[in-house]
């Protein structure tokens, strides 16, 4: 289990730098980074499709390779991790819209409802959801909305909800701002 993880960060910060990392299967070359019994591919952004980075031209293929990698981040139970997965779902998904990243919605919805997380951990969870544009997480956010304990995680998901419902964000020009009442302004 320990090298699954080192391969998915060290996939996560291949992609992010520029690089995509494969497995040895695929690149022929054994542990010879970091231990993690990867080696890191020929290819970068400089070497795709011109006017295009490689994660912007990258085949179907490599998605639902990545998707299951992303759901073990998520499950994973570390939050840097768990967060680095959740905004790679973000990233994917606001690159290719036409995936659905379903098998990463409820690890997800998980991550948001688990009061014992990290703050920051939930609420990039809870974009990440609102970006997959799923039924299931925008009803998550909802109830987090609704139900969390966290004030600035029911902040966040409130928003999200009201920005689902509405279509809208209410500091658009032409809405109402909404500011935070405080005791004694009613």
């Amino acid at each position: 289990m320990l090298r699954n993880k080192r391969t998915i960060v060290a996939g996560f910060c291949l992609v992010a730098g520029g690089m995509l990392c494969t497995p040895p299967a695929f690149s022929g070359a054994g542990p010879a980074f970091g231990g993690a019994g990867l080696a890191p591919s020929t290819t970068d952004i400089s070497s795709a499709v011109e006017g295009e980075s490689y994660v912007e031209s990258m085949p179907k293929a490599r998605v639902d390779l990545i998707e299951p990698n992303i759901v073990i981040a998520l499950e994973s139970g570390i939050p840097g991790m768990q967060a680095d997965a959740a905004q790679l779902v973000r990233d994917l998904n606001r690159i290719l819209p036409e995936e659905s990243f379903s098998e990463c919605v409820i690890p997800l919805m998980a991550i948001l409802k688990n009061e014992q997380q990290e703050r920051p951990v939930r609420i990039l969870a809870a974009l990440a959801l609102d970006q997959i544009g799923s039924e299931r997480g925008s009803f998550a956010i909802a109830r987090t909305a609704t139900f969390t304990s966290d004030p600035q995680v029911k902040y966040v998901c409130t928003w999200l909800a009201y920005e689902r419902i509405t279509g809208k964000h209410p500091e658009d020009k032409g809405m109402a701002s909404f500011e935070p009442i405080e005791e004694g302004d009613e």
